[in-house]
């Protein structure tokens, strides 16, 4: 095992964080990192927003549904998928009018996953945390005002960094053979898709029934399982998936990301 795959190994998020500033050259580093990271067409077309004032990290705070983490980490990198500079850059050649569309989302998409990937490793691999933001989806339109994202340019996923507070223990995942398929997809039988879920159930249920506010929304609720509390409105709930699913569509025809 090489210092690289450890580092891979050994990813955790962080949510409590030291109030101990990032070194200039240390961001840099991590940041010239996600510049490296794969591109299609080479074209490059993410961008990452920087947060370090306090004043706007405030005001992201209550856009991630006022998680600590927000105020604690000394940076807040909120990554886009940025077709903005490509399309300005074809214009200004006198080429033809293109990557207005939904496949061209999606493409800026996988670029600034792979750049946020990128940047995660680099940051860790240097004593830092790191969290991904949920919640980014959740706020698109709003964190899209508050950072001036214009036309081509959509918020993809948010990193709070910064030096770990906290020590928490490498979580589990679903086992691999369950989820490596060889040569075709290969549907899993019911008994066989419950015993791959079935450490993982048991280990979430564990680690939310150990937290006193979320214990109290369960048992209020009666939530009897991981699968109930999942699909709850006091986690992830129907109703917030649509109306995301329908602001963030919304988000992408205003910005110009839905020329059929």
């Amino acid at each position: 095992m090489n210092s690289t795959i450890r580092v891979l190994k050994g990813h955790r998020s962080i949510r409590r964080y030291k109030r101990k500033a990032i070194a200039v050259r240390v961001l840099d580093e991590v940041i010239e990192c996600g510049l490296r990271a794969s591109s299609s067409g080479n074209l490059n077309t993410w961008s990452v927003v920087v947060t370090t004032k306090k004043d706007l990290k405030k005001r992201l705070y209550h856009l991630h549904k006022e998680q600590e983490m927000v105020l604690e980490a000394p940076v807040v990198l909120t990554v886009c998928a940025d077709f903005r500079r490509t399309r300005r850059w074809i214009k200004l050649r006198k080429a033809r009018d293109a990557f207005d569309d939904f496949t061209s989302f999606m493409v800026a998409a996988v670029d600034a996953t792979l750049a946020a990937q990128n940047m995660t490793i680099a940051a860790e691999s240097l004593g830092l945390g790191v969290c991904y933001m949920g919640t980014t989806l959740w706020s698109a339109p709003g964190i899209s005002k508050l950072l001036r994202l214009p036309d081509n340019v959509v918020p993809i996923t948010s990193l709070v960094v910064g030096y770990p507070a906290e020590n928490p223990a490498v979580r589990g995942r679903l086992p691999r053979d369950f989820l490596v398929h060889r040569e075709r997809y290969q549907e899993l039988a019911d008994r066989a898709l419950l015993k791959s879920f079935g450490e993982r159930e048991e280990s979430g249920w564990e680690r939310y029934r150990s937290m006193p506010t979320v214990l109290r929304e369960i048992e209020r609720r009666g939530i009897k399982s991981l699968a109930e509390y999942y699909t709850s409105d006091a986690k992830y709930p129907k109703s917030l998936h649509r109306r995301t699913s329908r602001e963030y569509l919304a988000l992408l025809k205003r910005k110009k990301f839905w020329n059929h």
